[in-house]
């Protein structure tokens, strides 16, 4: 009679554990290697997309042009402030009167360049004798204002509106337009119309 073959049930048991056994020992394995490979992932894509500069220099802000910003005289009221209170300058009484000119001058050929209407240069651009200067007090020189009302004339550019034209300059920073043609004296602050005793002549030219 044949007798059927015993079952290592033991051994059996064994092999079954061992194998759970290296699968459990495994896992952790695994999870560190994939965690390993999504860290060098991570790296190499940073890397790849990372900007890394080029060539080109980025310019520095331009600075006002050192003819906008001529030297000034200290005000007679520094040291006894009175805030919004107007004053009528004195051109000649400035350190370097042909210089306050070639500021506003300067202003004009680089509006005339911007509006495509011509190029010329400071120097053919001519403030008309009769400009009126003033100053409106700040709480401080950082904040004193200083003002220009006048016409151009630029003789290589006869089609060119005379203006009137106002400047106004803050504390030492450079002169600017603020504003020209029919309406722009409409700008002069109260405290000078009222030194002025309304208006000065170049608006109503």
């Amino acid at each position: 009679m044949e007798v059927p073959a015993r079952v290592d049930m033991a051994g059996e048991r064994g092999t079954r554990s061992a194998g759970l056994l290296g699968t459990r020992e495994l896992r952790p394995i695994v999870v560190v290697a994939a965690f390993l490979v999504a860290i060098l992932l991570g790296v190499g894509i940073g890397y790849a997309t990372a900007d890394r500069g080029s060539d080109a220099v980025t310019a520095a802000p331009t600075a006002p042009a050192a003819a906008l910003t001529p030297a000034q005289r200290v005000p007679f009221w520094a040291t006894s402030r009175h805030p919004g209170a107007g004053h009528q300058m004195v051109l000649t009484a400035e350190p370097d009167p042909t210089a306050l000119r070639f500021a506003l001058q300067w202003t004009v050929a680089d509006r005339l360049k911007a509006d495509g209407t011509g190029t010329v240069t400071a120097q053919q651009v001519k403030v008309v004798e009769g400009m009126y200067f003033g100053a409106v007090e700040g709480a401080d020189a950082a904040q004193d204002e200083y003002w220009a009302i006048g016409r151009i004339e630029v003789p290589s550019l006869p089609t060119v509106t005379s203006g009137p034209y106002v400047w106004r300059r803050i504390g030492s920073g450079p002169w600017a337009i603020l504003a020209s043609g029919a309406t722009a004296c409409g700008q002069i602050p109260q405290p000078l119309l009222t030194v002025w005793k309304g208006q000065p002549p170049p608006c109503t030219a």
